[in-house]
């Protein structure tokens, strides 16, 4: 019986030792185990992830492109074909928008894109990139007679890849190459009316 009593108080004692309180319930300090440490990976997170802000990519505005391209001449009727002439190939990751096209000096030709075929690309919200070019039409039509030639300028604003691109946008550029040659207009005639 002693030996049953022995073994009841020493199971005792090791209950007691393993216990998480001493000293009449103070916690006693253990080794707390976190995710890392059974092997297994970290829960992923239910919140939505906070959106970055986006990357502002370097841009540049040219007030004139340089733009090339034969001009048809119908009678008072033209069109142009517009072509990029800037740097060549267009760098790949930039994009180049036109803006609304002019011309200088204005009122001799007034806008028309009836002068050109009807399956020609109109230059209005035209993109080019490197893999995507292609060229667009403007036509106009002569409304009044003048002494010299009309330049056709087109504006662009362009995205890049890298802020060397958009200086190579720049650099030498030139302006445009497009113009249009009025010719002399038949004067108005004018009729009176019949006992006028």
């Amino acid at each position: 019986m002693r030996e049953l009593t022995v073994g009841i108080a020493m199971v005792a004692v090791l209950l007691a030792g393993c216990s998480d309180t001493n000293d009449g319930g103070t916690p006693t300090p253990g080794v707390l185990t976190t995710p890392d440490d059974t092997g297994e990976p970290a829960p992923e997170p239910t919140n939505p992830e906070s959106s970055q802000a986006p990357q502002q990519q370097p841009a540049i505005e040219l007030a004139s492109a340089p733009i090339g391209g034969n001009v048809d001449v119908d009678g008072s009727k033209q069109c142009a074909e517009v072509n990029w002439l800037g740097r060549n190939p267009i760098p790949d990751g930039t994009t180049i928008k036109l803006g609304t096209p002019g011309l200088d000096p204005g009122g001799v030709f007034d806008w028309d894109q009836s002068s050109c075929a009807g399956d020609l690309r109109p230059c209005t919200a035209v993109e080019w990139q490197s893999s995507s070019f292609q060229p667009c039409y403007v036509g106009v039509r002569q409304i009044a007679n003048g002494s010299k030639d009309v330049s056709l300028i087109i504006p662009v604003a362009a995205t890049c890849a890298t802020q060397d691109d958009c200086d190579s946008l720049a650099n030498g550029s030139g302006g445009t190459q497009i113009t249009f040659s009025p010719d002399i207009l038949d004067s108005p005639t004018t009729e009176t009316s019949a006992g006028g």
